[in-house]
């Protein structure tokens, strides 16, 4: 059961919207987490960099979710993350080979906690390991704070392919996404 299709949620009335709401506060520490209002913001302006989409079962069942920014070079995945009982199915993978293939030979680009921050973190690395990701595991990276008072948290990045300029890549990163 790994089939889905990805719902690009475009209005803050969408039928998953709630749904991805729960998921993503369970799934992220807060450190980590947009403010929910600043994605519905995003969702709202139709944000031309930013989409979040709905995975959906055949059934009709929500799985999960992914977030993206198109940006110039590359295609960066913010979060994803799927409903528990739906996990080790093979959706996340599905979902990372639709990203791929929405990527259009663009470089796909996540970050991820160090491999020794937390028992989940070697099986996350694992996983989009196994889906074509690599880990620049040589360049230091922070994630800056998605609000006042959140501190920057360390994390690594791992991208599907070999990126230009990461130190470029981070710019554009901080810049677009983060508002740094």
């Amino acid at each position: 059961m790994n089939e889905i299709t990805l719902q690009l949620v475009d209005s803050s009335s969408n039928t998953f919207l709630s749904q991805i709401h729960t998921l993503y506060h369970s799934s992220f520490p807060e450190a980590e987490r947009r403010p929910w209002s600043s994605i519905t913001s995003l969702i709202e302006s139709r944000m031309p960099f930013f989409k979040l989409f709905a995975a959906i079962t055949p059934n009709g069942e929500f799985a999960g979710f992914v977030s993206i920014w198109e940006l110039p070079k590359t295609l960066y995945i913010e979060h994803l993350a799927v409903e528990s009982k739906f996990r080790s199915n093979g959706i996340g993978g599905n979902i990372i080979e639709s990203i791929k293939h929405f990527a259009d030979g663009k470089p796909v680009v996540v970050e991820v906690e160090l491999p020794d921050s937390n028992e989940d973190a070697p099986r996350r690395i694992s996983f989009y390991n196994r889906h074509g990701f690599m880990a620049l595991s040589d360049f230091k990276y922070f994630q800056p704070p998605y609000a006042p008072g959140l501190p920057d948290v360390e994390l690594m990045l791992m991208t599907t392919r070999t990126l230009e300029d990461p130190v470029e890549f981070v710019i554009i990163l901080h810049t677009l996404v983060y508002n740094q």
